[in-house]
């Protein structure tokens, strides 16, 4: 029996009146990056960002179907496996949310439940009623100019579906762009890019992990080094009407139409409760 089956099987168990929607949960390939000044940098999917969302959608009787650009195994980013990025910071949350983890082997070589794009394309992304990104680094390495995305984003936007992303996630609602490796190319150079007309997205409250968070950031985690462009800059470039907490690491969602986006972290379950309120709707 695979194992999407198998989770949606103990998904009906725990909520057995509960209609279940399918979900897909997009994330990245990328484990390492090349930063601005050639800084080797390890990253991939944030614990938290990834498993408080997962939980909740489990436990409310969903189906999930993980994927990525190439369907690898994700690697967790290290730096995020710890209690202290989770909305509740107890041990214990943290030690359930992890036992989740590895029961759904997310990072297994062997046994990952992760598929990839054109995997999607052969199920047929209609066949989808949300789409969640969790952050990390690692979506400015694969999730900005991808054109499988692109055209999944263009479907969910068009049928009006909830399209939940967190922290640095919402970078991927770029590759939606008309010409997102242009796009790209150009905030990499330092560049004002010309290639934003006709953004799905444009004009659409937003939010993402703000430059005064990367800021502090990029001093304690890329070691001085920085990344080509921050994910405030390059939403703000495309047209999207950026809004943030008064302060930073504090929880801060923003809902627009069928967008809702989660400024860091701290955000991922209230993006995660957001969007089970519109499928329950």
């Amino acid at each position: 029996m695979k194992l999407n089956t198998l989770i949606a099987l103990g998904a009906l168990t725990l909520s057995p009146l509960a209609l279940a929607d399918e979900i897909l949960v997009v994330m990245s390939d990328t484990h390492k990056m090349t930063l601005k000044n050639g800084t080797e940098y390890k990253t991939g999917v944030y614990l938290n960002e990834l498993m408080e969302p997962v939980k909740l959608f489990l436990e409310a009787g969903h189906t999930l179907t993980f994927a990525s650009p190439k369907g690898m195994a994700p690697r967790l980013d290290p730096v995020s496996d710890t209690p202290d990025h989770f909305l509740d910071t107890s041990k214990a949350n943290y030690n359930s949310h992890k036992a989740l983890f590895n029961q759904l082997m997310i990072d297994n070589k062997t046994h990952s439940p992760v598929v990839s794009f054109s995997r999607i394309e052969q199920i047929g992304v209609d066949k989808f009623d949300a789409i969640f990104v969790p952050g990390g680094h690692a979506p400015l390495g694969d999730l900005v100019a991808n054109p499988k995305l692109g055209a999944f984003l263009k479907h969910f936007n068009a049928a009006q579906k909830p399209t939940g992303l967190v922290c640095h996630g919402p970078v991927a609602l770029l590759s939606a762009l008309p010409d997102a490796k242009a796009f790209e190319a150009q905030m990499k150079l330092g560049k004002e890019p010309t290639s934003t007309k006709g953004w799905i997205y444009e004009g659409y409250k937003m939010t993402t992990f703000s430059n005064s968070e990367e800021a502090v950031a990029t001093q304690y985690y890329l070691g001085g080094d920085e990344l080509f462009y921050w994910p405030q800059d390059a939403l703000t470039e495309a047209g999207g009407k950026y809004d943030r907490s008064e302060q930073d690491w504090q929880p801060h969602i923003v809902i627009d139409r069928e967008l809702i986006t989660g400024q860091n972290n701290k955000s991922s379950v209230g993006v995660a409760q957001a969007l089970l309120d519109k499928l329950n709707k």
